[in-house]
């Protein structure tokens, strides 16, 4: 696989982290740049130096996904360790999830390696996070948000941060796709919507393919009702949804419009398909924000622009998806240095740079 020019510089600062005795830089790149690939360039030369790697999953039904995004970009011999499964032990390269490393049957004996890539490390101030990086010397970890969901900095989990590159560069390359966002002219208190999610997606986005991000469980299936009374096919996942797997399936396959879901599909889904996203809940924090508006970023053939409805005012505060963010391990983890550059069109809520 051929690595994109940013991919190569990425990788090039942080080789210079580690020369310069860093042991846990983060890698902070936007949702779609392709930080797995970038990952593998990284962990191939690791392997190629004679070290065994661990890949740290987010979540466990990111696992999947993980390994098959290693494969593809050329780390082939992979030893999955999945709930109570563990296949291909005499591989160099281990991938699991941080919920199966911190269950009883990883408790002192977690697999070894020198070398520790977390993806998804927003989580990594997390106790059970915490007490897994902790027995790997050196690390590295990846994000589009190096922040946590209450908003906290990781500096106690990261020694660096290196921004291999950001959403206005990458829609100029063509890499992503310009993002519209509609929002409310205030920030609206907490339960508090500016329209009916249905209306909205018939007002702006009608016929796209959608996600939309519920409050609760309870809010997001009287939403998918409302879809399916308007003549929208629609379904809801939830966490505790046995069959939510076969849903997001059958969604990826193009069998209904309209996914409304609770906090599933805030990070780690990919469906370049998707055009469009309804914002019926408040984000307090820059970061859960940021990887909600990333699921729908990604081009796709007939895909020439992304939707965003926020129905609560989130972009108000945490402005467009192309605004210019700066990064911290300490203090403020995600801050605008251009936020007065927001307006916002006072007859359709259009919300721009």
């Amino acid at each position: 696989m051929i690595l994109r020019e940013y991919q190569i510089a990425a990788i090039a600062n942080l080789r210079a982290q580690y020369a310069a005795g860093r042991k846990s830089p983060c890698l902070v790149m936007p949702t779609g740049s392709g930080k797995t690939p970038t990952a593998a360039e990284i962990i191939r030369s690791a392997l190629s130096r004679g070290r065994t790697v661990g890949f740290l999953a987010g979540r466990l039904e990111l696992l999947d996904q993980a390994v098959r995004k290693l494969r593809d970009a050329g780390v082939a011999d992979v030893r999955v360790i999945q709930a109570e499964n563990d296949t291909g032990s005499s591989s160099p390269v281990f991938v699991a999830s941080a919920q199966t490393l911190a269950s009883k049957r990883w408790q002192g004996q977690l697999p070894p390696a020198d070398f520790l890539v977390m993806d998804e490390c927003q989580h990594g101030k997390a106790r059970t996070w915490n007490e897994i990086a902790a027995h790997y010397p050196v690390r590295l970890g990846l994000t589009a948000t190096p922040e946590r969901g209450d908003g906290a900095c990781m500096g106690d989990v990261f020694d660096a941060l290196v921004v291999g590159s950001t959403v206005t560069e990458l829609t100029a390359l063509g890499y992503l796709v310009p993002c519209r966002v509609y929002a409310p002219v205030v920030v609206l208190d907490s339960h508090t919507i500016a329209m009916e999610p249905v209306e909205a997606y018939q007002r702006h986005c009608p016929g796209t393919k959608c996600i939309v991000f519920a409050a609760t469980v309870e809010h997001a299936s009287k939403l998918a009702e409302a879809f399916r009374a308007r003549g929208v096919t629609c379904e809801h996942v939830s966490g505790s949804m046995r069959e939510r797997p076969s849903v997001i399936a059958r969604f990826i396959a193009g069998e209904f419009r309209v996914l409304v879901n609770v906090a599933i599909l805030i990070e780690g889904f990919d469906d370049p398909a998707i055009a469009s996203a309804i914002l019926a809940r408040r984000f307090s924090h820059a970061g859960g924000y940021l990887q909600a508006i990333g699921r729908i970023l990604r081009p796709f053939p007939g895909k020439s622009l992304a939707t965003v409805v926020d129905l609560c005012g989130s972009a108000l505060v945490h402005g467009t998806p192309d605004l210019e963010r700066t990064y911290s391990l300490e203090g403020k983890a995600i801050s605008s240095s251009d936020r007065l550059a927001i307006r916002q069109c006072p007859g359709c809520g259009g919300v721009f740079s």
